[in-house]
C-alpha cells in the first residue's frame, strides 16, 4: 500500500499550519522562534515534500561552509571544470550554483526545490556573466532571489551539486540563503578550514544537522602540513564529543 498520498496530505495541512502562525510581539524568545518557523518552512517546501512527491529526482548535495573555505573549488575540483567562480573577493559565491548532468535539468528548471528562486540557465558554450544576473528582467539585480543551474556530462545521472553561500557571510541575506539552501539537502557537506573549524555558526548547523539526522559530511580544507596531523585530531575530537 502506497502511504504516500496520505503523508503528503499531513506534511501540507502541517506547512499550511506552520506559515499562518504570526509572532508579531517583542517577547523573549520570539525572535528564534520566527528563525524555527523559517527553517521548519524550508525543511518542509524544499525537502519533505518535493522528496515525497518525487521519490526518483536527482539526490541534491550541497556544500556549505565559512568564508573562504574553498567551497567553490571544491565544486569546481567534483565536477572537473570551472562552473562556480572562486577567488579572493569575499563572499565569491554571492548568487548559489546547482550543478546536474543535462538529462537531469528539467528536474531543476522548474519550482519542485527552491521555488522562491529565480532560474538561469545558459546553453553549453554561451557566455556567463560571473554574477550570473544579465537579462534576467524584474527583480535581476537581487542575487538573492537567483538560482544559476548548470549541466556538466561529468557528473554521473541523479547527482547535482550546490554550492551555496557563506554560511557566517556578512552579509545577512547571504546567511540566511545558505540555512534555506541546506534545508533542501538530501546530503550536507560542510567545508571548513583550520582558522575555522571551531566557529560558532558551522557548529550550530552542524548540531542542526544532527538533529534532522541528515546524512553529512564535513571537509577540512586549507590545513598546513605542518600542523595537519593536529587539527585533524583535535577537530575530529570535537565531532566525537558533538555525537557526530
Amino acid at each position: 500500500m502506497d502511504v504516500r498520498p496520505q503523508l503528503i496530505d499531513a506534511l501540507s495541512a502541517l506547512r499550511d499550519r506552520v506559515a499562518a502562525v504570526r509572532l508579531p510581539l517583542p517577547l523573549p524568545g520570539a525572535e528564534r522562534a520566527r528563525q524555527t518557523r523559517v527553517e521548519l518552512l524550508a525543511q518542509l517546501d524544499d525537502y519533505l515534500l518535493p522528496r515525497l512527491k518525487d521519490p526518483e529526482a536527482p539526490l541534491l548535495a550541497v556544500i556549505g561552509g565559512s568564508t573562504g573555505a574553498g567551497k567553490s573549488t571544491l565544486v569546481n575540483s567534483l565536477v572537473g571544470c570551472r562552473v562556480s567562480e572562486a577567488g579572493v573577493l569575499r563572499p565569491t559565491t554571492r548568487t548559489p550554483v546547482l550543478v546536474c548532468h543535462p538529462d537531469d535539468h528539467h528536474w531543476f528548471a522548474g519550482v519542485r526545490v527552491l521555488p522562491q528562486l529565480t532560474r538561469i540557465w545558459l546553453p553549453p558554450g554561451q557566455a556567463r556573466d560571473p554574477d550570473g544576473l544579465d537579462d534576467l528582467g524584474p527583480g535581476a539585480d537581487d542575487e538573492g532571489n537567483v538560482l544559476r543551474v548548470e549541466t556538466a556530462v561529468s557528473l554521473p545521472r541523479g547527482l547535482a551539486i550546490l554550492d551555496a553561500p557563506d554560511i557566517d557571510s556578512l552579509v545577512v541575506r547571504n546567511r540566511v540563503l545558505a540555512a534555506e539552501l541546506i534545508c533542501a539537502a538530501d546530503v550536507w557537506v560542510m567545508v571548513t578550514t583550520a582558522s575555522r573549524y571551531a566557529d560558532a555558526v558551522p557548529w550550530y548547523l552542524l548540531r542542526t544537522a544532527k538533529e534532522y539526522d541528515a546524512a553529512l559530511v564535513t571537509v577540512l580544507d586549507r590545513v598546513p602540513h605542518q600542523v595537519i596531523a593536529e587539527v585533524s585530531r583535535q577537530y575530529a575530537a570535537l565531532l566525537t564529543r558533538a555525537g557526530l
